[in-house]
């Protein structure tokens, strides 16, 4: 279609004088424009064509249209319209009336130019009671008002609320708002109630029954909303207590006309051992409350008022749990242990000849107890439940030769003795070198290497010992600290060893008489060595 306008559109045609041409007829040139610039130029022809027709039926569609006004729940703005009535007017701008809406004017009152149309929504009003919900659409502006209208009457007792909070059958109805709706200006075609609903108002009616109350202090008739025979109590500010029996029972639902009877119980303290115990009743006597209370009574407890007393308020009921038991002790009396010579178990050993049994002797009580704390205790009876049974050990005191090869050369000895091994020298003894016995031994021995201090309960003072690695001495020394298994090996002044170790020491020699040799050893120094 492009190429065919382009045939019908021929180029415009030049005429062109040549020098030297004056007086010849004129020369024609063809000028070519661009297929593209052409189908440009006749789209913007066919546009301004389109608009030119719009605008003049826009024109004439203004020029005849009646200006009107329209007010909805104040909300005001102004139309162009050709329709005839208000209805046909409402009807074109799509607003929908309810029953109850007040218009102004009339639906078929015909339109006139500049017209007001008013309109008014009724407020939405939720009405719940009477075990039902009835939406009720008002121009009211009280709670009696709407009342009024729905044909709904209220007692002197039943219970109104408005939006949730109490209110009387004289309240106002809250100020008249709308919910949603979105107002768009400078907009065409936008209304500013176009998506608003009149928020809707809700109104609580509680009916009030007629109740009879016997036994709580009310006189006259009790008129209700509560639902449950407890809860209409409460709102009456009758206090049941624990133990108060209520007829027909607390959960039972409220019937118009019921008679409740409330039987009140009375306030009593019961004292146990293990408290007070505060609680109400409705029983007749002491014996009737601990019943009701599960307690059992023993032929030896002691109840305070008596069993068969009347209970009044404020009564205190003493209970005292008496019980008698026997209990047993015992006196444990520590077994004896002894030693006594093994003739042929060797030297420096010991045996168990027989294990010791403490002896035991017991004694029976009657005990009386009062709410668990003694008060008497008499003794029953006395007898020996174990005799005690001595612990015998057995030491061994028979004394066997050996031999042994030293760098000295061999040596007999009797016994063989692990003791802790210390070293001194006269300059270290003690004693001042001013003093005349200083340098001498306990048994008057020259000090030095040779001679050794010992315990004279361990090593028979005199006697000959043989030590590995300082040689063969005489025990011819003591000390204030050399006690038990403890030798001090002598030296020379200037020549001494440093010794502080466990060695064997051997007691070389004949063994002296018996009742010299000291079988049993103490066991000191608590050296870890000699343990």
């Amino acid at each position: 279609m492009t190429s065919g306008l382009a045939e019908q559109i021929r180029p415009a045609e030049a005429v062109e004088s040549l020098p030297g041409s004056m007086g010849r007829a004129p020369r024609v040139r063809r000028i070519s424009l661009p297929a593209g610039l052409l189908r440009w130029l006749l789209a913007g022809l066919t546009v301004i064509l389109a608009t030119a027709v719009l605008a003049g039926l826009g024109w004439g569609f203004t020029v005849t249209a009646a200006p009107v006004s329209v007010s909805v729940d104040g909300m005001a703005v102004e139309v162009l319209t050709h329709q005839h009535t208000v209805g046909d007017l409402l009807a074109e701008m799509q607003i929908v009336l309810a029953a109850e809406d007040h218009v102004t004017p009339a639906l078929d009152a015909p339109l006139a130019e500049n017209s007001a149309i008013v309109i008014q929504r009724a407020r939405p009003v939720i009405v719940h009671g009477d075990s039902r919900q009835r939406l009720i659409r008002t121009h009211a502006t009280t709670v009696a008002g709407l009342f009024v209208e729905a044909g709904i009457s209220v007692g002197p007792h039943d219970q109104l609320t408005l939006a949730g909070d109490p209110a009387t059958v004289d309240a106002a109805l809250p100020p008249f708002a709308l919910d949603g709706g979105r107002n768009l200006p400078g907009v065409p075609a936008v209304y500013p109630w176009r998506g608003t609903e009149v928020a809707p108002v809700e109104i609580g009616l509680r009916r009030a029954v007629p109740l009879t109350v016997e036994g709580a202090g009310l006189d006259g008739t009790l008129w209700t909303i509560a639902s449950t025979v407890g809860e209409a109590l409460n709102q009456a500010g009758v206090v049941v207590y624990e133990g108060d029996l209520v007829t027909p029972g607390q959960g039972e639902p409220v019937v118009a006309g019921q008679h409740i009877l409330v039987e009140r119980s009375l306030p009593v303290s019961l004292l146990t051992r293990s408290g007070e115990l505060r609680t109400r009743t409705r029983r007749d006597t002491v014996a009737d409350l601990l019943a009701e209370q599960g307690m059992v009574l023993t032929g030896l407890d002691r109840i305070e008022p008596p069993l068969e007393t009347p209970l009044e308020a404020g009564i205190q009921v003493h209970v005292t749990r008496v019980e008698r038991r026997f209990e047993v002790q015992e006196d444990v009396t520590k077994y004896v242990s002894v030693w006594e010579p093994d003739y042929e178990l060797e030297i420096d050993n010991s045996r168990l000849d027989q294990e010791g049994v403490n002896g035991i002797t017991r004694y029976r009580y009657q005990v009386t107890l009062e709410d668990g704390e003694p008060i008497t205790s008499t003794l029953q009876d006395v007898w020996l439940a174990q005799e005690p049974i001595t612990k015998v050990l057995k030491y061994g005191t028979n004394i066997v030769l050996r031999d042994l090869e030293t760098d000295d050369g061999p040596v007999t000895y009797w016994r063989k003795v692990r003791m802790f091994a210390t070293a001194y020298t006269p300059s270290t003894s003690g004693t001042s070198p001013d003093s005349p016995w200083y340098g001498r031994t306990r048994i008057g021995l020259q000090a030095g290497y040779g001679v050794v201090a010992v315990d004279p309960g361990v090593v028979r003072l005199g006697s000959r010992v043989y030590v590995p690695g300082y040689g063969v001495a005489i025990a011819g020394d003591t000390g204030g600290g050399v006690v038990g298994r403890w030798i001090d090996l002598g030296y020379d002044d200037g020549t001494a060893r440093h010794w502080s170790r466990c060695v064997d020491v051997y007691m070389v020699g004949e063994p002296p008489p018996s009742y010299l040799i000291r079988y049993r050893l103490p066991n000191t120094p608590q050296v870890s060595c000699l343990r």
